[in-house]
């Protein structure tokens, strides 16, 4: 296994506050990324359920980094380390957006680097989705959102490759 550093970059058309609370909420988080069970403090745990991955064990986290509507980095045991970094930017429908990138520090065979890659892609898709309300219904999750997530999977391995 070797370390990798995937980074991602993604504007929603909504205020910092409302993609913030979209990180660090519990339900929001389960509405998008997994279920969660988050204390969103310094050390409070974020912990997450992969609903729709089988055999994916949960992933334990610890909050490191909290800045209100700027930054919020994760320690967790299998997905390795998330930082996410907001900005609010012009645009959206009320004047103001906000950019996210994401940085995700994982510990992963090269091979499986695309299918990572492809999970955050997939992973952010649904952010939006929730931000527009409709959040992730995971007992349809391959029905609603697996061709996508192919999709990615095609993109990161033929950019890897």
């Amino acid at each position: 296994m070797s370390g990798l550093e995937l980074v991602f970059e993604r504007d929603f058309e909504f205020a910092p506050v409302i993609v913030w609370d979209a990180l660090l909420d519990s339900d929001l988080v389960s509405g998008w990324l997994a279920e969660a069970v988050i204390d969103p403090v310094v050390g409070g745990e974020y912990n997450l359920r992969w609903v729709n991955r089988v055999g994916q064990p949960e992933s334990l986290g610890r909050i490191t980094a909290l800045q209100p509507l700027e930054r919020l980095h994760v320690d967790t045991t299998t997905v390795g380390l998330l930082r996410f970094e907001l900005e609010e930017v012009p645009g959206g429908g009320r004047g103001t957006s906000t950019r996210l990138v994401l940085r995700v520090d994982v510990e992963v065979e090269s091979a499986f680097a695309a299918r990572v890659s492809a999970d955050w892609l997939t992973n952010l898709d649904q952010l939006d989705d929730l931000l527009h309300g409709h959040p992730v219904d995971w007992a349809h999750w391959d029905r609603d959102r697996h061709e996508a997530w192919s999709q990615h999977l095609d993109e990161a391995a033929n950019s890897a490759g």
